[in-house]
């Protein structure tokens, strides 16, 4: 009877230890899970240009450019205006792939300025204005020059960006260039990746 109690406090007691020492191993690590599209994480070395006043003016036709504009307000905590037209645009309107759809109507007339809905911003009080749109047939959507011949920006700096499945940004810095020659117009970024902001931000402010 003895040696049985005995026995049993000798096995207690090896199960507290054992238990004890399970309890002081850590658990392993669980990945991060990714950022996704519509939440960007903003980069811990990302340029500081907080103390310039900056606002971040978008038209966005589908949305792919309003998403890269407030991902770009994440990493500069600029001012926020979109541009939004007196007609909006249908899905028909932006079927590309029709000649006679409005977008390209728009694109092909020289003299097209289609009206913008609203009050538009004073723009007297920024330093730097980010320009945001898509390309439509390689070059910016004409409301950007209705938007761009409202303003004198001598002297600011314009930081062109966009969304585009294929195409480049550069025809459209050279017409912002043309449209505001007195302006400090930098080098573009087509948007595929938000954390693409950091560097074209460091090169072109820093």
């Amino acid at each position: 009877m003895k040696r049985t109690l005995l026995s049993l406090l000798l096995a207690a007691a090896c199960l507290c230890v054992f238990l004890f020492a399970g309890c002081g191993e850590r658990a392993p690590d669980v990945p991060d899970t990714p950022d996704g599209p519509d939440t960007p994480a903003v980069e811990p070395d990302a340029p500081d240009i907080s103390s310039e006043a900056s606002i971040i003016v978008y038209f966005s036709a589908t949305g792919n450019t309003e998403r890269a504009a407030n991902a770009l307000r994440e990493y500069t905590g600029a001012a926020l205006y979109e541009i939004v037209p007196a007609e909006p645009y249908t899905e028909d309107d932006l079927n590309y792939r029709d000649d006679d759809c409005r977008a390209n109507r728009e694109q092909n007339d020289p003299d097209c300025r289609p009206a913008i809905a609203g009050e538009t911003p004073g723009l007297a009080e920024y330093e730097v204005i980010y320009l945001g749109f898509p390309i439509w047939h390689g070059r910016m959507p004409k409301i950007m020059f209705t938007f761009l011949e409202l303003y004198d920006l001598a002297g600011k700096t314009v930081m062109p960006f966009c969304t585009s499945g294929g195409s480049g940004i550069s025809s459209a810095v050279r017409e912002i260039a043309g449209l505001q020659p007195s302006a400090q117009v930098k080098e573009g970024l087509r948007v595929t990746d938000y954390a693409q902001f950091t560097g074209w931000l460091e090169e072109q402010l820093g």
